[in-house]
This record gives C-alpha cells, structure tokens and sequence, in this order.
C-alpha cells in the first residue's frame, strides 16, 4: 500500500524531476532554434540569385535573338525577290521561244498542225497561260470556330481545335479531283496553276500548293465549258459533302460561272525526260 500511495503521490521519478529542474535552469540555445530560419533564407536567396542571373542573360541575349531574326528575315526576302526574278525572267524566254517556234512552224501546213498539238499539250501541261470561260468555286473558313455536331454521331471532318471549321487541304484536294471529273481544261488556286506534279499539302495550319503557302478564301478557277461544268460539279458527291459541312460547321462554299479568265503558267516545272525526233538535227 505504501508503494501504491508513492506512485500516486509522486507519479515521477526524482532523477527526472530534478533532470526537468536542470533543463529549465539552463540558458536558451538559439542558435539551433533558429537553425531552420537561417537554411530557409539562404535558400530564398540562392533562389533570387538563380532568378536574377537568368533574367540578366535573357535580357542581355534578346538584342542577339532579334538581330539573328531580323537577318533570317531579310535573307528569306531576298531570296523570295531573287526567285520571283528568274522567274520572271524564265516566263518571258518561254513566251519568245513559243512566239518563234509558232513563227517557223506557219511555213507549212504540217507545222501548223503540228504547232497546234503542241500548243495543246502545252494547255494541258500547264506550261502556258490558258484563257477562256470556266468556273469558279469559293472555299473559306467559318467565320467562328464551331465544332459541336448538332446531328451528333461522328463526322468524317471530326478532329481537334477547330479543325471542322477550317478548309483544310484534303477540302481542296476532292473539289481539284470533282472539277478534273466535270470536264475541266486547267485550274488554279488563288492563282497558282496546277499540273500533274503540283502537290496540296498541309504544313501545321497552313496549305501549301505547289510549295508555296495559301490563305483562305481559297478561289479555285476552272477552265472549260461553263454550263457542262456548274451541271456536273454542281451534281457530285464533293459539292452536296460541302453543302453539308456549310450546313453543319458553317464552312463557306459557293460557285459561280465566271467568262474570260486566265490561268498563268505553272511554275518551276522542270524536265525529267526528254528525247530528240527522230531525223533532227542535233
């Protein structure tokens, strides 16, 4: 019992009382206290000297990066304005060349003819202007961003961002074929003119015809009987396809017969193969 009055008399032991005694008697350590305090600035301030460095070296980088740009910039514009020279130049010889060999050619009946061959293979190469009476289709962006599908169930157009209400380059490329179909003679997007090696393509979130990039609305001009093609394009599968996504996504599509338009010469063709006549003179 004497045992059980201590314990609840002094429930601690004296050597811990006196040990609490000690503890309470001595001076305050501050420095481990503040130990924690002291680690936290130091890193707030390794921190700020990180942060403030890279913000020097991007500043004083920037003038560089711009400088750099700028001169891409002007490298790429003189290159642009050097192509479209020769270019120029190139269509000028290829007019003189055509005009003299018409010129020989008319001695004879058999150049004649043969002239007029030429002059349509030519038409059908691309590799001359094509005048004449045609059609013209318009395909352009929806003026917002829509791409909720009020039918629901899924589209052949369904994609991400606002892809469905953007043209994209297969649009161009099955309206191209629906036109070739109808009967066309030649045609050309926003003028450029399209031949057998031309490519419509996308690069990111532009289109590329015959590598050079495009900008809705796109105008795409065919040349041939006006009448027979607005009835047989107007009739395909490709235009009720558009008149649905005018309907669904608001994409624009309309076409209209237009008279005396012209096609320009396709550009940088190049000759693959080629063989002389047989019994010309080299």
């Amino acid at each position: 019992m004497s045992l059980l009055v201590d314990t609840m008399a002094a429930s601690l032991d004296p050597a811990y009382a006196e040990a609490a005694k000690r503890r309470d008697a001595a001076p305050a350590a501050p420095a481990a206290s503040r130990r924690p305090w002291a680690v936290v600035g130091v890193a707030a301030v390794a921190v700020g000297l990180v942060l403030a460095i890279g913000a020097v070296q991007t500043h004083d980088r920037a003038p560089d990066a711009a400088r750099t740009r700028a001169r891409l910039v002007d490298a790429v514009q003189a290159r642009t304005h050097t192509t479209e020279t020769l270019q120029q130049q190139l269509d000028r010889l290829r007019t003189q060349t055509s005009n003299d060999r018409a010129r020989l050619l008319a001695t004879s009946g058999a150049g004649a003819a043969l002239d007029d061959e030429v002059n349509s293979l030519e038409a059908a190469a691309g590799t001359v202007p094509l005048h004449g009476d045609g059609l013209r289709v318009r395909l352009d962006d929806a003026p917002a961003a829509d791409n909720s599908n009020p039918l629901g169930g899924t589209d052949p157009r369904a994609g991400t961002g606002d892809a469905v209400s953007r043209v994209l380059d297969r649009d161009l490329q099955q309206v191209v074929n629906a036109l070739w179909a109808a009967g066309a003679r030649g045609i050309a997007i926003n003028g450029e003119r399209l031949t057998a090696q031309t490519a419509i393509r996308s690069a990111g979130s532009a289109i590329l015809v015959a590598y050079r990039p495009l900008s809705p609305p796109y105008d795409i001009t065919a040349v041939g009987d006006p009448v027979g093609l607005e009835t047989r394009f107007g009739t395909s599968a490709t235009a009720d396809r558009f008149r649905a996504y005018h309907d669904l996504y608001g994409l624009r599509f309309t076409y209209v017969r237009v008279r005396g338009v012209t096609l320009p010469a396709a550009s940088a063709l190049s000759l693959r193969y080629a063989a002389p006549v047989s019994g010309s003179q080299p």
